[in-house]
């Protein structure tokens, strides 16, 4: 009788591991909730759960018509665009009241006045609904000069969808290997199940975090907002005579500034040629009166 009890608690564990380990053993065939990962001698990190290759993140083009994806796209927009303005600080300032406008945020901003050797500039890192982009670029074009414009389109669908499908099977997972932990009779059954526990909760927090990414880059769309100013030396032409008295003026004072720079910069090279002068000539005439009173 003892002995016949003896048997029964020692079939307790291995019962239990032998559940945990047809649990990992169903994803194999198809049919499980657990995902088990790859092994890194045979698959590297373009290798989906299932063994097929993934998505490279970006990839544009339409899918495959067997992965059941829906109409509505995934689309990640973003754009570039170069302006020339004549104060870049205010031109600035005009484009962060048209992003508040339009229900966006400026994520990156830099801002270099000018001076007297160089032009001002600044630079926006701008954040917008996705589908404001376009008016953005449109409220923004009459701030200057546009010099270079970009606007790119990432289909990330096939991508979006794949992670989905992880994120609902390792949920269903997480929550098996919970089930097992609860039912645990042994030290040993407890321990196998929060190391695969462990395991795959940190796998569902990397695919979280990745979904969290692209659904945020999806929905804000990016403009990187350069902002430069016009040359000095490239002023609008004249037009009539008001505008040529103003720009002879400003002509003027423009010469002069560099005049009285001019100046400036000669008087330390005056004043060392100057001096050495000074010390040559009285080295020759001592060298001279020496000889003749010789």
């Amino acid at each position: 009788m003892d002995s016949a009890l003896l048997r029964r608690h020692a079939a307790r564990p291995v019962a239990a591991i032998v559940m945990i380990l047809m649990v990992l053993a169903s994803t194999a065939c198809g049919g499980g909730d657990i995902i088990t990962s790859p092994s890194p001698d045979r698959f590297d990190e373009s290798t989906s759960w299932d063994g097929q290759a993934m998505p490279e993140p970006g990839r544009t083009g339409p899918p495959s018509s067997d992965t059941g994806i829906a109409e509505d796209r995934e689309i990640i927009r973003s754009a570039t665009m170069s302006i020339r303005v004549d104060d870049p600080i205010r031109s600035a300032e005009d484009a962060i009241t048209i992003v508040a406008q339009l229900d966006g945020r400026v994520d990156e901003r830099t801002e270099r006045p000018e001076t007297e050797f160089r032009r001002g500039s600044a630079i926006l890192s701008i954040r917008v609904p996705a589908p404001s982009l376009d008016d953005l670029i449109d409220e923004v074009r009459p701030l200057g000069t546009v010099e270079e414009l970009s606007i790119s389109s990432t289909d990330v669908t096939t991508e979006v969808v794949d992670l989905d499908a992880r994120l609902e099977a390792l949920t269903r997972s997480v929550a098996r290997l919970s089930d097992i932990m609860d039912n645990a009779t042994s030290a040993e059954d407890l321990i196998a199940a929060e190391n695969a526990l462990s395991q795959r909760q940190a796998e569902l927090e990397s695919l979280q975090s990745r979904r969290a990414y692209l659904a945020d880059q999806v929905d804000m769309s990016t403009l990187r907002l350069f902002i430069e100013q016009n040359p000095k030396g490239d002023p609008t032409p004249a037009v009539g005579f008001m505008s040529g008295i103003q720009q002879g003026w400003e002509a003027l004072l423009t010469a002069v500034r560099a005049a009285i720079v001019g100046v400036g910069l000669s008087i330390p090279w005056v004043a060392f040629f100057s001096v050495g002068g000074l010390v040559i000539y009285l080295v020759v005439r001592l060298f001279v009166k020496r000889r003749d009173d010789s």
